[in-house]
């Protein structure tokens, strides 16, 4: 079950499939528990495997597209059984909806996801700094913005939170994999922080919100035109959400 040290992606594709017995799932699940890079996979694999569950689940009841049957006609000819033919139909469609699923994934959703790991560490690193937890302060929000705007080469404006409980702390210019990245802090009355990280893509894509999860942080990401905006904190799910919808209705607005 382990080679080198390390879990077989056999065993954890058969254990994300439910294809082990009792025995097995409790000794791979102690295993997980001291890899965390293993359980990262098989979360993400579950992730993968539940929205294409979600994509594909109706399928089945769609009728057939009439050129999908011409194309198994022809290439079937008039012996092949009816459910064959039915078959081989569902196997076009779901070949080609999974094709544009992961063509998808990989255009926006993986730049996205790149870019929550590495505002989950920069939060890591700089929300828990008491003396030195920005570069620029609060009472410079004016240059704050100016020059986190002009590092990214893109216009943005630093959101007021006031009103949700979060006083601004200021900023921070960061470098991400290949380009400028800004980190903007806040903090609430209970001395909590969430923190806001923007930087650039080479194209304008948009996606949903997303979420990421490490222990009790949570982060949640999205694209949107140029800019790529991740939102992390450690609090409830539910309550992450609302603020980070109050969050993208400010970078809209």
């Amino acid at each position: 079950m382990m080679t080198n040290g390390k879990l077989d992606e056999w065993a954890l594709h058969a254990y994300v499939d439910n294809e082990i017995t009792g025995d097995q799932r409790a000794e791979i699940e102690a295993l997980l528990a001291a890899d965390p890079e293993a359980q990262r996979t098989v979360d993400a694999w579950r992730q993968q495997r539940d929205a294409l569950k979600r994509a594909f689940d109706g399928v089945l009841d769609e009728p057939l597209p009439a050129s999908l049957s011409a194309t198994v006609r022809q290439g079937g000819g008039a012996a092949m059984h009816p459910y064959m033919a039915m078959a081989a139909a569902l196997a076009l469609l779901l070949l080609g909806g999974l094709a544009g699923w992961f063509v998808a994934m990989d255009s926006g959703d993986l730049v996205a996801e790149n870019v929550a790991r590495e505002a989950i560490v920069a939060h890591e690193v700089y929300a828990v700094e008491v003396r030195h937890p920005v570069e620029v302060g609060a009472a410079d929000k004016e240059h704050l913005q100016a020059w986190l705007s002009k590092r990214l080469g893109q216009d943005f404006n630093v959101p007021d939170l006031k009103d949700e409980g979060y006083t601004l702390l200021g900023g921070r210019l960061l470098a991400a994999a290949d380009r400028p990245a800004a980190q903007l802090m806040y903090e609430d009355d209970h001395r909590n922080r969430i923190t806001i990280y923007l930087t650039t893509q080479d194209k304008d894509q948009e996606t949903s919100v997303h979420v990421e999860e490490k222990g009790p942080l949570i982060a949640c990401y999205w694209l949107d035109g140029k800019l790529a905006f991740v939102v992390a904190g450690e609090m409830e799910l539910d309550p992450m959400m609302k603020l980070t919808h109050i969050i993208y209705e400010k970078f809209e607005g």
